[in-house]
């Protein structure tokens, strides 16, 4: 069975990528038991959110120099990909990077490269609130350029339920049900009360922990551990239906 490039895009900030990014990696190092069949990659040049947890061992990736994207720096990525294939990949990407990368990838057809030893997976979240259309729109903007990959949608609800102007939830919009037979999944992160789950998801990612670690930290007490818990038991439940699918 091929191993999976996961690469998390969107051209606006702040939306969760680093988040995401986290979770996907630890559901792999839980599935596989350790985090050595895996390689994360963070290549965000302002915020390097997903190499600051040590205990997930991402490389920070510095595909840029003078603002300019470094192609040969990309190039060595790729390489170093298709060299590892018996690795699982999880690439999180900043949203400074995002037009300069696509239009890369897409050039150098760098998805057709890594197919013949990957099931490449674009994760692309979108969010409500003041950010619900732009998210959208880049959502689209990716779609557009490769309709035959495989896209996984987030709808994290962290800044509000994502609804249009007649009410309707994602699944329920006209914009997903045209294209829904494109989109591979779509994986919900439900919102949270802020003062119990959203506090306890907030303060695990200050601490820069891994769920696997905050079960064994004193700064987290036994009800917030549940919570936490909880959490990770409803989006790796959620994760397993998506790499099912794969496989």
């Amino acid at each position: 069975m091929k191993r999976t490039a996961n690469i998390i895009l969107q051209g606006k900030g702040g939306v969760g990528k680093s988040f995401i990014s986290s979770l996907i990696a630890q559901y792999f190092n839980e599935q596989r038991g350790n985090n050595e069949s895996i390689i994360c990659v963070d290549t965000d040049p302002n915020n390097m959110t997903f190499s600051t947890i040590p205990a997930l061992n991402a490389v920070h990736l510095e595909l840029f120099e003078n603002d300019i994207l470094d192609t040969r720096k990309f190039d060595t990525l790729v390489m170093h990909m298709l060299e590892n294939e018996d690795k699982d990949f999880v690439i999180d990407n900043g949203a400074t990077t995002f037009n300069p990368l696509i239009q890369y990838i897409f050039e150098n057809d760098t998805f057709a490269t890594l197919a013949d030893k990957f099931e490449v997976i674009l994760h692309v979240p979108i969010v409500g609130g003041e950010a619900q259309i732009d998210t959208i729109n880049g959502f689209f903007q990716l779609f557009e350029k490769w309709p035959t990959v495989k896209f996984v949608v987030w709808v994290n609800e962290f800044q509000g339920r994502i609804k249009d102007e007649d009410g309707n939830e994602f699944e329920a919009m006209d914009i997903y049900k045209k294209n829904k037979k494109n989109i591979f999944a779509v994986v919900y992160i439900d919102a949270q009360n802020p003062q119990t789950f959203g506090r306890d998801i907030e303060d695990m990612k200050k601490a820069k922990l891994t769920f696997a670690e905050v079960m064994q930290d004193a700064r987290f007490n036994v009800i917030a551990k549940q919570r936490l818990k909880m959490f990770k038991d409803k989006i790796f439940g959620r994760l397993e239906v998506v790499y099912g699918k794969v496989a």
